[in-house]
């Protein structure tokens, strides 16, 4: 049984396009549509509510450490200022009966891109409609990727204003200077925000942000979460708790959620041939089946924290505590088999190899899992009916089945993210005036302001020149027969004449263009003002613009309203007019 939307659920501001309009992967577009072709790779249909009913219920009888996890959650969700609606949800989850909806992302300055408020808002709905159709207690959480170490990936954020867009940048000089990645892999989460770093940013938010009557809303919700001598995790919380007030946030850096998941990376660091083995043969099946394998499986899904101290719980460097300082973050460094058969480990990147026994002799916080043992580990914590996913996740997800089933996880259902573009009243008129849609922005624009330049003109010049072009063509065919009457020899000259001919007109076709498309120099600058709010970079606007330009043009409250004016069906990409 599927239970998407009618058609007839969009209102007269939201428009639906298919993934296929917005560049997604062969993949996520046949799952999105519920293709089978795609769905055998997922243990649950999303699109059924007995599939959705059924991993719930799984969820539910296999959670093994509920009031564990919700001691933590509870201490974390207070520490990052959550109201007492948030520590209820965290309660709930002690309920046996109860289950979750979990989505995650990178801490990215600003809390990121656009898309990762849209996960959250569309883990929230979907907690309430499972709620609604099995009657049990489902808890949204969003999963803080905090142990991820690719700092370069999220020290900045994008604000689209006008033609511009203007990015904005943490700098505190980790960057400069670098000989290898090694050298910077320090868990994000655990990096401590510099007075300097985190006052040239806020000047910069202030700078990039767009015109709007609640900019100075945008400005406090930041300033007040990227407080120097907090940490990248702890500022990232707070901001996204104020942005989603109604979700409760999990950071796994903490020693007594890995404890709880200690089995799994032992298990892993001792059978890892059997995962690669598993992974690398769903992966050729879907290669095989003429999809692509997202995830490039490699022998050990697990990371060392070299050089660490324990996690410190959030806050504990909190409002700019004298002195915090990053001692004890460590590095975040790959663990790779070493030549003597699997019994032995090189940590990537430090020059040195641990012996097996010792790794499962060591405290378990010192290991993080990467991207295929992470969803695991989540799932050993909480008792996930679905998971939302991006493109990107969603995709992986397809390589996780034979893992999940070899260690004796239950996979959740896997829920496509909602996915919208938000069209601005400015950007609208610009759309409604050429007749354009959001992808024929995609491109280049160079194409699409020629055609509109000439549409606008008062002169068919590629009617003119394509009949001129016709008409001297005739008459050249003509004297080149009488060219040829008087002597062969004159071939090579009417040949020559035609050429000149052609470059000419060529030219000046070139030339009058040129000067047509000054006359219309206004059209060219709608479409870039365009152009930079729906594809800033060259991006999907979700996937490069941050939430507080949103916040700045119409209130925090906007971003709820969004996301809820479009279905709960991800099988389309939604344009969005405010």
């Amino acid at each position: 049984m599927t239970d998407r939307p009618a058609p007839a659920a969009l209102g007269p501001d939201v428009r639906a396009l298919p993934p296929a309009a917005v560049g997604a992967s062969a993949l996520f577009q046949a799952y999105a549509a519920g293709d089978e072709a795609a769905l055998r790779f997922y243990r649950w249909n999303p699109w059924s509510r007995a599939d959705r009913a059924e991993a719930a219920q799984i969820a539910a009888q296999r959670a093994r450490h509920r009031h564990a996890v919700a001691d933590v959650l509870a201490e974390q969700n207070a520490a990052w200022g959550a109201a007492p609606e948030v520590l209820a949800l965290v309660r709930r989850l002690r309920d046996p009966e109860s289950v979750a909806v979990v989505t995650g992302q990178q801490l990215g300055l600003f809390a990121g891109p656009l898309y990762t408020v849209y996960k959250a808002r569309t883990a929230v709905r979907l907690a309430e409609r499972l709620e609604r159709e099995t009657g049990r207690p489902a808890v949204p959480v969003f999963w803080l990727a905090d142990e991820d170490h690719d700092f370069a990936e999220i020290h900045r954020a994008a604000f689209a204003d006008g033609p511009d867009v203007r990015t904005v940048t943490y700098e505190d000089g980790r960057l400069a200077g670098l000989r290898s990645a090694h050298d910077n892999a320090v868990p994000v989460g655990r990096i401590v925000l510099t007075e300097p770093a985190v006052a040239d940013a806020l000047r910069g938010l202030e700078a990039a942000l767009p015109a709007g009557p609640h900019r100075a809303e945008a400005l406090a919700l930041a300033r007040a979460a990227y407080v120097p001598g907090r940490t990248m995790r702890d500022a990232f919380a707070r901001l996204l708790r104020a942005l989603v007030p109604d979700v409760v946030l999990m950071s796994v850096d903490d020693a007594r959620l890995k404890a709880l998941a200690a089995p799994l990376v032992r298990r892993e660091l001792s059978e890892w041939p059997e995962t690669l083995a598993a992974l690398e043969a769903r992966s050729a099946d879907l290669v095989a089946a003429g999809f692509h394998a997202q995830v490039a499986p490699s022998p050990v899904n697990l990371f060392w924290l070299e050089d660490a101290a324990p996690p410190r719980p959030p806050g504990s460097e909190d409002d700019g505590a004298p002195g915090a300082t990053e001692e004890g973050a460590g590095r975040r460094l790959a663990l790779d088999p070493a030549e003597t058969g699997g019994t032995a480990f090189e940590v990537r990147g430090a020059g040195r190899t641990l012996a097996l026994d010792v790794l499962l002799d060591a405290e378990p916080w010192r290991f993080s899992p990467n991207v295929v043992l992470r969803p695991l580990v989540q799932d050993v914590l909480l008792p996930t009916a679905a998971y939302v996913a991006g493109p990107g996740e969603a995709a992986y997800f397809a390589q996780l089945g034979p893992v999940y089933e070899r260690f004796g996880v239950p996979m959740p259902v896997v829920e496509p993210r909602l996915s919208l573009t938000v069209v601005e009243p400015s950007v609208a008129k610009v759309l409604d005036r050429y007749g354009l849609d959001v992808a024929d922005l995609s491109g280049d624009l160079a194409a699409l302001w020629r055609r509109l330049a000439l549409e606008a003109s008062d002169a068919d010049l590629d009617g003119v020149f394509a009949d001129a072009r016709a008409r001297l063509s005739g008459v050249l065919t003509d004297l080149e027969a009488v060219a040829l009457n008087v002597g062969g020899e004159l071939s090579g000259a009417a040949g020559a004449a035609r050429a000149a001919v052609d470059h000419a007109v060529d030219r000046l076709e070139t030339k009058t263009v040129r000067v047509e498309k000054r006359a219309h120099a206004d059209v060219r600058a709608r479409l870039e003002r365009a152009q930079a709010a729906l594809w800033p970079g060259g991006a999907l606007q979700e996937r490069a613009l941050g939430p507080l330009g949103v916040v700045a043009r119409h209130g925090v409250g906007a971003l709820a309203d969004l996301v809820g004016a479009v279905p709960l069906d991800a099988s389309a990409h939604y344009v969005v007019r405010p």
